[in-house]
């Protein structure tokens, strides 16, 4: 008995391991039904899941990019510190993103993260300006840290690559068309915002952005930009002048 006794830390481990080994192992088609009902209204369409807790498939819709397929894989021996890992790729309409995302329950953390972007995205936001953008986006080297209780963003860094492309926006009255250089943006957070800043391949600052706590996001473009694509702005204004400025609610 004193044995058996002795013993039972090794068989309550062995009774939890099995636990979680059945529930991640589980198909998703069986659990999704029974836990949907109790997530309440989701900000996507989920079309389809298949696998796993541990490795699955999702395909989902949004308002905003369309259809995406997603996949992730879960670190299964970070569970045993409180700790949710995995590495998560999805892939839309000119749309990619491939990095990993961990949460203790508290926070998530987003880390070496890089994602490919069609500038179509961007159109409803560029229309509000009568402005418009051919061209892609690259992101790299992406790291964030956000609550989930209040949904805040503590930290974010990456590097944005614009491919260049065609542009077109209103000067006086007059619709202007020509073709952007490579630009370059840096993602930070000094302060509330999450900003990005955009220079050109010489350091020249070229415009701005930013996303609010709030959801809101925008962007401003400064004169220096006219000088890049051959273009004069009509008033007498320094580089760093704001000729053009947009805002949106995206989130």
């Amino acid at each position: 008995m004193k044995a058996i006794w002795s013993a039972k830390g090794y068989v309550l481990t062995g009774i939890i391991s099995y636990a979680i080994f059945v529930v991640l192992t589980a198909p998703l088609e069986f659990l999704w039904p029974k836990i949907e009902p109790k997530l309440g209204p989701l900000p996507v369409q989920i079309d389809a899941i298949t696998g796993t807790i541990w490795q699955g498939q999702v395909h989902l819709s949004a308002a905003q990019i369309g259809q995406v397929s997603a996949t992730w894989d879960i670190k299964i021996s970070d569970l045993f510190f409180g700790q949710l890992s995995a590495q998560i790729t999805a892939t839309g309409d000119e749309l990619k993103l491939n990095g990993r995302i961990s949460t203790d329950g508290e926070q998530v953390n987003i880390t070496d993260t890089e994602a490919f972007m069609s500038s179509r995205y961007l159109q409803p936001l560029l229309r509000q300006g009568r402005a418009s953008l051919d061209g892609d986006f690259e992101l790299t080297a992406f790291n964030s840290r956000l609550s989930i209780s209040d949904k805040q963003v503590y930290s974010a860094e990456g590097r944005l690559v614009f491919s260049g492309g065609d542009v077109s926006f209103p000067i006086d009255g007059k619709k202007i068309s020509a073709k952007l250089p490579i630009l370059v943006g840096t993602i930070s957070k000094p302060s509330d915002n999450v900003d990005l800043q955009i220079i050109d391949t010489e350091g020249n600052s070229i415009g701005s952005g930013y996303i609010q706590p709030d959801g809101w996001a925008g962007l401003v473009i400064r004169r220096r930009l006219l000088d890049l694509l051959g273009q004069k702005w009509p008033a007498d204004v320094g580089e760093d002048a704001i000729i053009f400025e947009v805002s949106q609610k995206i989130l």
